[in-house]
């Protein structure tokens, strides 16, 4: 394409490579009903009626959506799993998908408390004990248009670690949903009640932050699930099994065998084995969100990660994006609400709107400029309707008393409890 010239709002700038051009309409400074000057007819013309700039502005072809089921895990805790899946929720429902963010760390649930719900009224252990025969008759309104919540079983002990039976019970009644997406807050770790869930998502996302342990807790997450997805199939295979079972519980980040060494191992014992392996390989492709970002070095340790995986794993693991760090995210956690939702225009925001329409919903140039206004003007929207916290400060006076003394790390006698998320517990 030649250089052009254009016209927007009445001033003429040029000429521009296609390059230029392509920047301009990424960053919103040149859209569809703007002008180009047209060297065959000699006039000035809509750039969306350009041959020449019709791809720019060329909506993607419509796709019918089947409904996502997204697990986000990542093994290592602190790194930003629920606050991530808060706002994950928080930015898709803008965009108008029916979205339900679940918090499948059954045993230690506190999913809710980012949506500013402290007492839930249902949880999943109603759905446990058959109190409610169907998940959505524990789902919770939140004060975002689109975004249900269904809360884990609150310090209940027994529902942390439930039967197999049990698992596929609740992933088979979440796939009969009313819901665009169904989002997972899983636990932390790497066991196999967190594994089971991840890997029986339609999408796994990892969440980890660009320190070195918790990318080397990230590797050891993903090496679990491939194996565990593996063992699975296999389970009834002694053998194959065997060689897996040998790498699961090597040293965190490390293993004896790359992937591609136990392949040309169970080719030798079942070549038709081999061939499966490579397909359930071929089929699992986790998602990568690196967290905490302080500057643009951090931002090479997912890349770094990615081709980790490949190279060790076999496995094609998808970078989506980074959220910068953010103060913002901190406050938000004690004001309980997604900190896109308390402030719209942080750091941690703008980079979690742009993951979202570029990284998860493959968005890009003009369509991803539009969909990230779309998603900001929306979350605006929500942010001013969003309920006020009201329990900045407990009404209920620090005293020893309190059946919480002893323990407490926060004893100020005399003045409002400081603790404020336990108000609702000293009130029964």
């Amino acid at each position: 394409m030649s250089q052009m010239f254009v016209k927007i709002k009445d001033q003429q700038y040029g000429p521009y490579s296609s390059t230029e051009l392509e920047q301009m309409v990424e960053k919103g400074q040149f859209q569809s009903d703007d002008l180009v000057f047209n060297e065959n007819s000699q006039e000035w013309i809509r750039a969306s009626e350009s041959n020449e700039l019709s791809e720019l502005f060329s909506e993607e072809e419509e796709q019918v959506f089947q409904q996502q089921v997204l697990a986000v895990g990542g093994g290592k805790g602190g790194v930003g799993k629920t606050v991530t899946t808060a706002s994950l929720g928080v930015g898709l429902a803008a965009l108008g998908y029916k979205v339900v963010v679940v918090d499948a760390d059954l045993g230690g649930a506190n999913l809710h408390t980012c949506m500013g719900i402290l007492e839930p009224k249902y949880t999943f252990y109603h759905f446990y004990t058959l109190q409610r025969d169907s998940l959505e008759d524990i789902m919770l309104e939140t004060p975002v248009k689109n975004l249900k919540l269904i809360s884990g079983a609150c310090g209940t002990l027994g529902l942390a670690n439930p039967r197999f039976s049990q698992k596929l019970r609740f992933i088979s009644n979440l796939k009969n949903i009313n819901a665009d997406y169904i989002i997972l807050d899983l636990g932390a770790g790497s066991s196999y009640n967190v594994i089971d869930f991840f890997i029986a998502a339609d999408q796994g996302l990892v969440v980890t932050s660009p320190e070195p342990m918790a990318i080397q807790e990230t590797f050891n997450f993903i090496k679990v699930a491939a194996f565990r997805k593996i063992q699975r199939h296999f389970r009834q295979n002694a053998k194959i099994s065997a060689l897996f079972d040998r790498d699961v519980f090597a040293e965190i980040g490390r293993m004896g065998d790359s992937m591609s060494q136990l392949l040309n191992e169970i080719s030798k014992i079942d070549e038709k084995a081999g061939k499966q392996v490579e397909e359930i390989l071929e089929s699992f492709s986790p998602k990568l969100i690196l967290n905490m970002v302080h500057e643009n070095e951090d931002v090479k340790e997912g890349a770094a990660l990615k081709t980790a995986v490949k190279e060790l794993l076999s496995l094609n693991m998808d970078y989506l994006g980074y959220l910068e760090y953010d103060e913002n995210v901190r406050y938000s956690v004690k004001e309980l609400k997604p900190f896109i939702i308390n402030n719209p225009k942080s750091k941690a925001s703008k980079s979690l709107a742009k993951l979202i329409t570029v990284g998860l919903l493959r968005k890009s140039g003009w369509n991803g400029f539009k969909e990230r206004r779309r998603v900001s003007r929306q979350i605006h929207d929500e942010a001013n309707s969003y309920p006020t916290n009201q329990l900045k400060e407990s009404d209920m006076i620090c005293s020893v008393r309190c059946f919480y003394w002893g323990d407490c790390d926060f004893q100020n006698g005399g003045f409002p409890c400081p603790v404020r998320h336990l108000d609702p517990i000293f009130h029964r």
